[in-house]
């Protein structure tokens, strides 16, 4: 591996992005911790009521994560084809994230990060295809995947049995295609400069956030108060895109305030590790978690590390990234993928 030389650092990053990111690995955590403890050997019947982490955080904040980690390819491939090689440098790049996931799936069986290798090249054999027409596509998808989850609860909850094969192998492969939904329209999103559309027109900025928050809250308050597990449930997967949307829009609407911006301010450095923090995580779900037991209630494991983790993950980046370029993690992530030795330290 050669050394860069006269390598200039521009790290041209879009910030907004990078505090929604830090904003998705606090909730992912949060939903990741409950399957920690569960591993280490708590019965489930001894963890805190977890109804609102499904209605608030499950599945929204991989979903957020996933839809930049589309946008985040977006970037990178229209910058590596400033450097007249696009292919060979996404293609290894995804080769890399692969080798690091699999690792990774070795130690926790909740791995994303080879899924999204895998699903990342599958994405870039559709990358030429017209933005626009792109996500008309995946959205029509994901409104599909919705309704099919809808009409399979009876044989997924209700007790039916005997499935209809259409449907099976329909729900099949929604399931399989849901992280590549995401990236797909994070990606088409990105291309389309959605983000700097939105900032030249802060009125609709301000109507997708009261149409799309409106809804968010009148389907959480519904599942909180309805006791009945098949529209509750219903309303869960209804409300997931909804709530996803507010929770990025509400982010885009507190960075344009100072007192917003300067409270979200930190969320940068830890998204802008994400890679060495989300790995960060599982070390702590893994390896420390485990020794908690015994000396405290579950409860008191579960959010007493989770906020521990949060604070001490955050100052960590913000000082990390005071010396140095990039995540240590994202580092080696780099260096691979250049097949170069990318400068670390400033």
């Amino acid at each position: 591996m050669d050394t860069m030389k006269g390598h200039s650092i521009k790290q041209n990053r879009i910030y907004e992005l990078d505090i929604i990111r830090g904003f998705a690995l606090i909730g992912i955590f949060l939903v990741n911790i409950f399957n920690f403890i569960q591993q280490a050997g708590v019965d489930s019947h001894l963890l805190p009521d977890g109804n609102w982490i499904d209605i608030i955080f499950t599945g929204k904040f991989y979903a957020i994560f996933s839809l930049l980690f589309g946008a985040g390819a977006a970037i990178f491939l229209n910058r590596a084809k400033e450097k007249g090689k696009p292919s060979l440098l996404f293609i290894r790049r995804m080769i890399v994230l692969a080798v690091i996931g699999f690792l990774h799936s070795q130690v926790w069986g909740g791995d994303v990060l080879l899924p999204y290798a895998l699903v990342g090249l599958v994405l870039f054999a559709l990358h030429k295809v017209p933005a626009k027409a792109l996500f008309a596509i995946t959205f029509s998808l994901h409104i599909l995947g919705i309704l099919i989850n809808i009409s399979a609860y009876d044989w997924l909850y209700g007790g039916k049995t005997n499935m209809p094969p259409l449907l099976d192998s329909l729900l099949l492969i929604t399931t399989l295609t849901s992280f590549l939904v995401y990236f797909i329209e994070g990606f088409t999103l990105m291309n389309m400069d959605a983000l700097t559309k939105l900032k030249k027109r802060p009125k609709l900025h301000k109507w997708l956030l009261v149409t799309l928050g409106s809804v968010s809250v009148i389907t959480v308050i519904a599942q909180f108060m309805i006791t009945d597990h098949k529209p509750a449930h219903i309303l869960l997967i209804i409300s997931q895109l909804p709530l996803m949307l507010t929770y990025i829009l509400l982010i885009l609407f507190l960075v344009k305030k100072k007192s917003g911006s300067t409270i979200l301010y930190p969320l940068q450095a830890y998204g802008r590790m994400a890679m060495s923090n989300y790995l960060g995580q599982t070390a702590v779900g893994i390896f420390i978690l485990p020794l908690l037991i015994g000396y405290f209630s579950p409860s008191q494991i579960i959010y007493g590390l989770c906020i521990f983790t949060w604070i001490i993950q955050i100052i960590i980046s913000n000082v990390w990234l005071k010396y140095f370029y990039y995540g240590p993690v994202e580092w080696i992530w780099r260096c691979f993928t250049y097949w170069r030795l990318v400068p670390l330290r400033k």
